[in-house]
């Protein structure tokens, strides 16, 4: 689908940032990358300023299924999310219910959950300023993701159900009917920095500006955050090409009790469900230097009531 000006400009404070997209490899960009290392910062995009409109105020206007994303209001128990074993135990089975209760899923299963509260800044800079850092070089930074991309692919999504549901049979059972994955992102405190911009899936054209791009975890036994994403050792990832027909939106001021459900992958191909969002953090020209911290936890959500068709 690729509508343009779905929602006019005119009814929503807007902001101007750069946005990184996919870059062809025959100019300088890449079809892979190592997450959590030093040639993770080095990688080349394709800049283009983007207006971003910002739907506070019209949250109710937005969800999962229309354009591929929402605003809820939703406390949760978690308090410290730096303690990993603490948000498994407490905050996955509130994130699970929470989806089955938005989404009427009949299953949820929670694969993994990201924490970013390191400078990006700062990380990009120590890596910039010293080029005989090796590209392999690991980097315990955790950051936000200043690309424009969607955490997977439909081939990626395949191999993270592969990879994270237990045993193999009830993988290939719960593969024959409708799923997708949604990540439930939440800020730790108020964010004045890297907010987080999403992309109406309907002015998306899937054909043309969808590039997959295969991506590498570290390995597991180093402990390092960026190795949990998936119990799997690589998934594919897409970037975007960019479009002047893309509307960008943004939710500012967000702040503990809020999330924004992003939704990446989808199987159903109905032509009026939203199936997956390109996003990015981007450098808010009103924001400040204080570092954006956030959690953001990555749910398989399944409708075993809803066989996929062919």
């Amino acid at each position: 689908m690729s509508p343009s000006a779905v929602y006019p400009e005119d009814d929503y404070n807007v902001v101007e940032a750069s946005l990184n997209h996919w870059l062809d490899p025959a100019k300088g960009g890449h079809d892979h990358y190592i997450t959590g290392t030093a040639g993770y910062y080095r990688r080349k995009f394709d800049a283009h300023p983007i207006k971003i409109k910002d739907f506070r105020g019209k949250e109710d206007e937005f969800n999962i299924n229309t354009q591929g994303f929402g605003y809820l209001v939703s406390p949760t128990v978690g308090g410290d999310f730096r303690d990993s074993e603490k948000v498994k135990k407490e905050v996955y089975p509130e994130t699970e219910q929470l989806l089955k209760d938005v989404t009427g899923a009949t299953r949820v299963k929670v694969f993994s959950h990201i924490l970013r509260n390191d400078s990006r800044d700062k990380a990009e800079k120590a890596v910039l300023d010293n080029p005989d850092v090796a590209d392999d070089a690991p980097m315990e930074d955790v950051v936000p993701a200043r690309f424009v991309h969607i955490d997977q692919s439909a081939r990626g999504a395949e191999e993270v159900l592969e990879d994270n549901i237990h045993p193999p049979e009830l993988a290939e059972k719960l593969k024959k009917t409708r799923y997708s994955i949604i990540n439930v992102w939440r800020p730790i405190k108020k964010v004045f920095k890297d907010p987080l911009a999403m992309c109406d899936w309907r002015t998306v054209n899937e054909e043309e500006d969808l590039k997959p791009i295969m991506v590498y975890l570290p390995p597991k036994d180093t402990g390092f955050r960026y190795s949990t994403i998936s119990e799997g050792e690589k998934f594919e990832l897409v970037y975007t090409k960019y479009n002047p027909n893309h509307e960008w939106y943004y939710r500012s001021g967000m702040q503990p009790g809020e999330c924004l459900l992003i939704k990446c992958f989808d199987t159903i191909n109905d032509g009026k469900t939203a199936r997956k969002v390109p996003h990015s953090a981007f450098t808010d020209p009103n924001g400040t230097d204080e570092k954006r911290e956030s959690i953001e936890i990555r749910c398989l959500v399944f409708y075993e009531d809803q066989p996929l068709e062919g």
